[in-house]
């Protein structure tokens, strides 16, 4: 069923070699790192980030930004995906370049995820962790869609247009600034009506 939910919102490719949310979930990270390297300071860290630098046996990784939402929900930030971890639920990680979330019961990490591969013991999910997962995901897109407002409401458009400019190398899909906000609302809303029908299923 989970895999159901997700195509409900991948079922349209736009383009040869992903889909529009892997497109727009990639082109997400990409401005994160770029928010991380702005001139005027790390966004990241001004927005209540902690970054954690990479101990010596991992120093080829880049540094770990971790947000904490609430007292029970906290994100991760990471190059090859994200995590959001609700104590009532459990955490998920959203791959850069699958965007169908993997559960993990557990609310804290066994170890930092500096690699991919620290995050073996992430699963696709069964059952009511379906349910689990959708709730999730949609909390993540709402935070990121309050993380867009608030940095183009203070930093303009054009601040986002401009950190797209090396992204845009001629390959990539490319959703404009302007627009950013507007993907991630309809991705949200198409994952809320595929819940509402996954709640219809469980009954």
């Amino acid at each position: 069923m989970m895999t159901s939910t997700i195509e409900i919102v991948n079922d349209t490719p736009k383009r040869e070699g992903g889909t529009e949310n892997v497109d727009l979930f990639s082109q997400q990270i990409w401005c994160w790192g770029r928010d991380i390297l702005r001139e005027e300071g790390n966004w990241l860290i001004q927005q209540g980030f902690d970054g954690i630098n990479a101990p010596a046996e991992k120093a080829g990784c880049k540094n770990i930004y971790t947000l904490s939402l609430s007292k029970s929900q906290s994100v991760i930030l990471r190059g090859f995906g994200v995590l959001f971890t609700d104590h009532n639920y459990g955490t998920i990680f959203l791959p850069r370049y699958d965007f169908r979330p993997k559960y993990n019961r557990n609310t804290e990490l066994e170890i930092l995820p500096w690699e991919f591969g620290d995050l073996s013991e992430f699963k696709f999910p069964a059952d009511l962790e379906i349910d689990y997962c959708s709730s999730m995901l949609i909390q993540l897109i709402d935070w990121i869609i309050e993380y867009e407002k608030e940095l183009q409401d203070k930093l303009g458009t054009g601040y986002r247009a401009s950190t797209l400019r090396e992204w845009d190398n001629g390959e990539r899909v490319v959703i404009a600034a302007k627009d950013i906000i507007g993907e991630w609302l309809r991705i949200r809303d198409e994952l809320k009506k595929s819940s509402v029908q996954l709640s219809i299923d469980f009954i």
